[in-house]
């Protein structure tokens, strides 16, 4: 069933709801949710990772009052396919793999695809991709089944929010004639939503507004701290004036403001009286690295995507994110070091808060568990596969499929017919390639890595 012929079941779940909760004693709503995404945020650049130059104070109370995994990992090394593991709760290579055979389906039984010319046929399969997500089970979807409002605000590569399942939001997509012109791969990264904490916060104190007597799920994804690095003063002073690096000065700065969001949603949650019935989530879409020193202005390629290390790569700082949930009076505060954690976990996770069953097709499992003191995650190691990696000739990258895995102790990665191997516990700024003395060891990672493969496509069948 496509998205367009769901429309109707939040509508009908809002009534039910209201017969559920009228007369007698009313049960208990599931908590308000609130996803917020970083933008290319490095692990290392919070004050609860150890910043001693960032300032984030409100990411910071988070962490205080929440549960905190510090390792954390999404997967992908950069936005699009890492924003839909958290939509889809899928890996990156089961979506496309699935996208790519919903599109052949599509190729064999559209009547208009088979009349059409050969330029108009690629021009249809482009449009296809673009909205593809409307096919897929979408985590808002789910959510409605426990009478959920929802709301799209921020980056959004999926061309228009109700794609997503989402009842409201601030991506709306594009006309076909837009696809190429100037402006048009902004509407392609999410449109108006991109104004979200650069210059309003008011569609989602709105959306609060109009939900605050049911339960919503919100999706908070600001282009922050992501380029342009042009922090407002506000945000910059706290850096203007010290010996850091200017691409450095400006990084921080975004860092900054876009805690500073996160302040003001925090904020807002408050003085409607809704903080003890929100869970918040913090986590980002890839990594980052920008150390305080380094300078990278005059380097397009560092400075679009941080350091050698940073997004695009397939180091450890491409993929590696904290992961907060915040819940005032309900989330024990809790720090997590060596619990290996993935963005798959996530929406099993919320389902699990929410009441409602995890689909048995998810790949990630439900971290409440180990949120609430009762497990360990359990696992030995995390896989992940890319598509795109660096080139020192285009800040997009180049396509390439590369794998990485990553143990406590170690990160492994393989593309271009090349293997490194990183000891995170004796080297963490990973500088010291060991893949020649530790053979064996990388020839068990890439094992483990082929068995992932072969697994992860099966259970899409």
């Amino acid at each position: 069933m496509t998205r367009s012929r769901r429309a109707f079941i939040p509508c009908l779940l809002t009534l039910l709801l209201g017969v559920l909760f009228t007369g007698g004693a009313p049960r208990r709503l599931p908590p308000n949710i609130i996803l917020v995404i970083g933008d290319d945020h490095g692990y290392p650049y919070f004050g609860f990772t150890g910043s001693k130059h960032v300032r984030t104070p409100n990411l910071d109370l988070m962490a205080g009052e929440g549960a905190v995994f510090h390792m954390g990992h999404v997967t992908d090394n950069h936005c699009r396919p890492s924003l839909q593991t958290l939509v889809t709760g899928l890996y990156p290579l089961q979506y496309s793999v699935r996208a790519e055979s919903l599109l052949a389906r599509y190729r064999r039984t559209d009547e208009a695809y088979a009349q059409a010319s050969t330029a108009e046929r690629a021009r249809l399969e482009t449009r296809f991709r673009d909205e593809a997500m409307q096919h897929f089970t979408t985590l808002p979807e789910l959510l409605s089944g426990a009478g959920y409002a929802s709301f799209q605000g921020g980056k959004w590569w999926e061309y228009s929010y109700v794609n997503g399942g989402f009842t409201e939001g601030m991506t709306k997509g594009w006309r076909p004639e837009d696809r190429g012109r100037p402006g048009w791969f902004r509407q392609l990264m999410g449109g108006d939503g991109l104004n979200l904490a650069r210059r309003t916060m008011q569609p989602v104190y709105d959306f609060i507004d109009r939900n605050a007597d049911r339960p919503f799920f919100l999706w908070y994804a600001p282009t922050l701290p992501h380029t342009p690095l042009n922090p407002p003063f506000t945000h910059y002073k706290f850096y203007a004036g010290t010996s850091l690096s200017a691409s450095a000065k400006e990084y921080y700065g975004n860092c900054t403001w876009f805690d500073a969001g996160v302040g003001s949603l925090l904020d807002y949650i408050h003085e409607k009286g809704l903080r003890q019935r929100t869970m918040m989530i913090y986590v980002n879409d890839n990594g980052w690295e920008q150390p305080p020193h380094a300078e990278y202005k005059d380097d397009p390629m560092l400075y679009a995507n941080g350091g050698d290390k940073g997004k695009l790569s397939l180091h450890d700082l491409a993929f590696r994110t904290p992961i907060v949930f915040h819940w005032p009076g309900k989330i024990t505060p809790r720090t997590l070091e060596n619990d290996l954690v993935s963005t798959v976990d996530l929406v099993p996770t919320i389902l699990d808060y929410a009441g409602l069953e995890v689909p048995a097709h998810l790949p990630g499992r439900s971290l409440r568990p180990v949120i609430e003191g009762d497990a360990r995650s359990g696992r030995r190691h995390l896989i992940g596969r890319t598509t795109v990696i660096r080139d020192q000739n285009d800040v997009m990258g180049r396509r390439a499929e590369g794998f990485y895995l990553r143990t406590t102790r170690w990160h492994y990665f393989e593309v271009d017919g090349r293997a490194e191997l990183y000891d995170m516990q004796s080297e963490p700024a990973a500088s010291i390639n060991v893949v020649a003395e530790h053979g064996e060891l990388a020839s068990r990672f890439r094992e483990a890595i082929r068995r992932w493969k072969e697994e992860t496509l099966s259970s899409l069948d």
